[in-house]
């Protein structure tokens, strides 16, 4: 990925009843924000090891999709945390309706590629990249208890 600015995307999984907190610490003290997110936050099993952004475009291609992972019933709460904190974007339990279409066998490298290409991010590996943003995207929102929100950060 060389020449490619660097953001890393980092996945946080917090209770459900926290996140009007978080919206609220997010609005008066980034600190504050952030060491909440550590007491009360545990993060999944899986990780990403490309850049933040190809995650981003991996949430563009979806929407393209009509796979919108961005919305939920915390929009108000989304739109306070990303008003101080790059992008942040709230899936919840409720996003398992997507699985079928995150699966990565349901997808080509080359239409990440592509889409990569498009969105100026084109790069030799940019569909493993898409693929495996796919599979952590689609493993994490599967495990994801009814009681937990995960906050997926890119920044």
């Amino acid at each position: 990925m060389e020449g490619v600015l660097s953001a890393v995307a980092s996945l946080t999984e917090v209770p459900r009843n926290s996140v009007p907190e978080l919206a609220r610490l997010a609005r008066t003290s980034s600190s504050s924000f952030r060491a909440y997110l550590a007491e009360h936050g545990r993060r999944p099993r899986a990780e990403y090891d490309w850049s933040g952004y190809c995650l981003l475009h991996v949430l563009t291609y979806l929407e393209d999709r009509d796979v919108d992972l961005e919305r939920s019933e915390f929009d108000a709460e989304s739109a306070a945390i990303n008003e101080v904190h790059d992008l942040t974007v709230l899936i919840t339990p409720a996003h398992k309706r997507f699985l079928d279409r995150l699966d990565p066998g349901a997808h080509r490298a080359e239409e990440l590629a592509a889409h990569f290409e498009e969105m100026g991010l084109g790069f030799a590996e940019s569909g493993r990249a898409g693929l495996a943003g796919l599979r952590l995207l689609r493993g994490t929102i599967a495990e994801l208890d009814d009681d937990r929100v995960l906050l997926l950060h890119i920044g």
